[in-house]
């Protein structure tokens, strides 16, 4: 299942421009990548301002509050309502909305469920997930990531083509990045695109958590390089497998090998570098 599945679904915008090549410029259509923030409200309060890839609000609102700490549990949020039809998630179908309604989500969580001081203000418009070089990763409230399951690496070698396979907006403007859940037998899950690389591991998760799917066996992929922020996810989601088609930081590594995550970087064609955990992975015949 991939995010752009609904035909009709175009978080798009078309305006002309000017095309040069060998000094001769000619006036052409071109194909841009939506981007438009979404205020994040928690019982009544601000918590975040995301700029973001139209589609997927409330996956993307559901995987932000989980996989960032502000509740400890999916199972905290009694509700979660945008504000506006925005468009579909995976398999659903698409309502008549207006843009301009479409940027505001609010939750609503059991009474003392959220993490964080009601009264602060984060606002998010960019995420770069640096880490910070001297961060004491013992002092983490995190959870210790349970043994197992075990993968074949064949499986592993070939998630990153289906990813690609099913990163339509990337393939048609660019400018996105992916996210993707597969199975311990290489089945997909879900294929998510948002102009941000947490944005779109949240819609991945925001829409296993949503359905019920569990996260404790599945793998995650990324487009993207794994920093401290995105392997903090993976960490709180329990995920056990966290696999990238580029590099991790020497930071989201020490966290890895602290919280038993099994980290995976430069996944390309039949190409793997295993970092932590690579007990997880079986080579035997």
């Amino acid at each position: 299942m991939t995010a752009s599945d609904d035909a009709n679904a175009e978080p798009i915008e078309v305006r002309r421009v000017w095309k040069v090549h060998d000094g001769q410029g000619r006036e052409r259509e071109a194909e841009s990548a939506l981007e438009e923030p979404l205020a994040l409200h928690i019982n009544e309060n601000r918590v975040a301002i995301l700029m973001r890839l139209p589609g997927m609000e409330k996956e993307l609102a559901a995987g932000f509050c989980v996989s960032e700490g502000l509740v400890k549990d999916f199972d905290d949020i009694f509700t979660i309502h945008h504000c506006g039809q925005g468009l579909p998630a995976p398999g659903e179908e698409e309502t008549d909305s207006s843009p301009e309604s479409r940027n505001l989500v609010e939750i609503r969580t059991r009474p003392k469920a959220l993490e964080v001081d009601p009264q602060m203000e984060v606002v998010r418009l960019i995420r770069v997930g640096c880490g910070a070089a001297n961060a004491d990763t013992a002092e983490l409230p995190l959870p210790q990531i349970s043994d197992g399951p075990i993968v074949a690496p064949e499986v592993l070698l070939g998630l990153d083509k289906i990813m690609r396979a099913g990163q339509l907006l990337h393939q048609r403007v660019g400018g996105v990045h992916g996210a993707a859940l597969f199975n311990i037998a290489g089945e997909t899950v879900v294929i998510c695109e948002d102009l941000g690389r947490h944005n779109a591991v949240d819609k991945a998760v925001g829409y296993c958590l949503m359905r019920d799917i569990p996260l404790q066996d599945k793998i995650l992929l990324c487009s993207g390089r794994l920093s401290y922020e995105m392997v903090t996810k993976a960490i709180r989601l329990r995920i056990p497998l966290l696999a990238s088609m580029s590099a991790p930081t020497a930071l989201a590594l020490q966290l890895g090998e602290r919280f038993n995550l099994t980290m995976v970087g430069y996944l390309r064609g039949r190409r793997m570098t295993i970092y932590t955990h690579p007990e997880r992975i079986s080579f035997e015949a």
